[in-house]
Parts: structure tokens; sequence; C-alpha cells
């Protein structure tokens, strides 16, 4: 019996992983245990052949039998899995889960970008791949006031060379610490962070890093 349940799971977790790596991530909230979506984000289950960008029968009833299987993603990490499209057939207050009545409600407008979205940075140190960034005494401050997301890039020119691995506020002078990409070439010169509004509603700091990028020479 044990061979022939797991048998007949094989082709679906073969299907599954044709459609793309899954990559979970922390939903942006929950609220009596619902993950709740944020920006950019979309339910999907483990061997599921679609994702979902609402709270649907179809997430309502993986919630209400096997809640461990309702993961949450980047829409940009669905692969070729598609649409769901009773995610377009809105459930009734009645049937309503905590995470639907707040998908319900309206959103608010996003923030524009702070007025002072760039903050110079010069090099203070590199080792072993290592990038280390560090903003004059005028703009320490605004970097204190501002966190770190996860996916954060080091651009150059388009591309992607790194990705930025922590900002540490706590000292004096506040760091940013970049790892590079090993086939990424080390440009010796001054460097930028641009800033956004944070896409997590529950920061509990007024601006994010966007990236991070060498400043065009002129």
């Amino acid at each position: 019996m044990i061979r022939k349940y797991l048998k007949a799971s094989h082709p679906a977790q073969a299907e599954a992983r044709g459609l793309g790596e899954l990559k979970p991530v922390e939903p942006a909230a929950r609220r009596a245990g619902a993950p709740l979506l944020g920006d950019d984000q979309v339910y999907v289950m483990k061997y599921g052949r679609e994702y979902h960008t609402a709270w649907c029968q179809v997430v309502a009833d993986k919630w209400g039998h096997a809640p461990r299987g309702l993961l949450v993603t980047l829409l940009a990490d669905v692969g070729a899995r598609t649409r769901c499209t009773e995610c377009d057939r809105p459930l009734t207050a009645a049937r309503a889960s905590p995470a639907q009545d707040y998908q319900m409600q309206p959103r608010p407008t996003p923030e524009p970008p702070p007025p002072e979205a760039v903050i110079p940075l010069r090099v203070i140190g590199i080792a072993h791949g290592i990038l280390f960034l560090a903003a004059g005494p005028e703009y320490q401050e605004r970097l204190r006031e501002t966190t770190l997301e996860p996916a954060t890039p080091l651009s150059a020119d388009g591309r992607r060379d790194g990705m930025v691995v922590r900002l540490d506020a706590s000292r004096a002078e506040p760091l940013l610490v970049v790892q590079l990409d090993p086939r990424a070439t080390f440009l010796n010169g001054p460097y930028q962070v641009r800033l956004r509004r944070p896409l997590q509603r529950s920061a509990t700091k007024p601006y994010a890093v966007a990236s991070v990028e060498p400043v065009p020479r002129a």
C-alpha cells in the first residue's frame, strides 16, 4: 500500500519540478495564522501547476485541508506556472477567511519615493569578494533610517554584479556590506545607494535600499 502511494505521488512531483524551482518567501504578514500577500507576492501549492494572486476558493480549500502545503513566493519566481482563473471570483463574505477580509479592504496608495532618494557612498575596504561601503557624515542619519530587504542588488550598467547582504546601522559610521559576483570586475570609485519605501508593511524604518550602483563617470 505504501509503495502504491509513493508511486502515485512521483508523477506529481516530477511535473512540479518541471514548472520551475519553488522559492518560498515569508508573507508580508499573517492574520489569524493565514498568510497575507505583499507587493509582488502570490500563493502557490507545493505540487501545484498554478499561482494565485488572491485568496480564492482554491487557496481557501488548501488552507482548510492542508495548510502546510500553501506557500507564498514572488511573482517573478512562479516559473512556468499559470495564473489561477478562480482568483478573479472573490469569495462571499460568509466564506471569506481573515486573509480574504484583509485583501478586500481598500489598499493605501503607495507613497512617493523620499525626496533625497540617493545617498553617496565611498569604498572603505574590499576582502575576499566582500565590498564595504560607507556614507559621509551628512548622510549617516538617513542611512540609519534605512532598512535592507531580501534580494537587493549591486547593479553596474544594467548588470547585477553582486548582492547587498547587510546594512550595519549600529556603527558610528554605518556600513553597507556587498557580496560581489565572482565574475564581476571591481570598480574602485564612488558608489551610491538608491532608496525607496519599504515593501514589507511590518517595516519599522521609513526607507529601504532599492539598489547600490557605481556612480557613472562623466
